[in-house]
């Protein structure tokens, strides 16, 4: 927590390569806060902000997931709740879709893309607090997973495509909403032998860009 009044206040909203999800480990182990994207981006923005860590594993756009022990994976619908509890806000930053690709799920880019732009409509028609603007609004093209892996390929089946696909259409609705735009992937692959998750070296090049864009952006 960032007791400086003054601070600048940015949500991450994501699903578990926001939350830190070590490659390979079955969610049983996190990376530390100063390997987490956001812990980095923390400290290379300094006291004048406060990042706030909002990532959650399996969750989605706008899509429930159908096993019981995943309750309250819907973004869209945790997303007023989230967005209450943290005001005020001066940037958001979305990074949600690649929980999306799953097979299970059945639903296309275009569906996923979908979800995008409702989270977005939330967060504009949100109430804000008094003198206080509206947040603007960062998306970031979430990882792409390698379906040819062992892990990926038990549950993310033409996974590889759909994110390919989602970032086209993503900065598609960066324009369309006059929101900020990022597309890491390239530079951002996740890890090579697990096929889902964000290496450390990732988490670091991720809040590197992230941090670049938000200070060319003047936020």
């Amino acid at each position: 927590m960032n007791t400086n009044p003054k601070a600048k206040r940015i949500l991450c909203y994501g699903d578990s390569n926001t939350w830190g999800w070590v490659p390979g480990k079955m969610g049983n182990k996190r990376f530390p806060i100063d390997k987490r994207w956001p812990g980095i981006l923390q400290t290379f923005l300094g006291n004048s902000y406060e990042v706030i860590e909002e990532g959650l594993g399996a969750r989605t756009t706008q899509f429930h997931d159908p096993r019981p022990e995943l309750p309250q994976r819907n973004g869209l619908e945790s997303l007023p709740i989230v967005l209450e509890t943290h005001l005020p806000l001066d940037l958001v930053i979305l990074m949600l879709g690649t929980t999306d690709t799953k097979e299970m799920f059945g639903v296309s880019p275009e569906k996923i893309s979908e979800g995008l732009k409702k989270l977005i409509h939330t967060i504009k028609d949100f109430k804000v607090l008094e003198s206080t603007p509206s947040p603007k609004i960062l998306i970031v093209v979430p990882p792409i997973v390698k379906e040819d892996t062992n892990f990926a390929s038990k549950l993310f089946t033409g996974g590889t495509a759909k994110g390919n696909t989602l970032k086209k259409l993503y900065a598609q609705v960066a324009i369309d909403n006059d929101c900020l735009f990022l597309d890491p992937t390239s530079e951002c692959p996740v890890d090579e032998n697990e096929g889902v998750h964000l290496t450390e070296k990732s988490h670091k090049k991720l809040a590197e860009m992230t941090f670049e864009k938000i200070e060319s952006a003047r936020i």
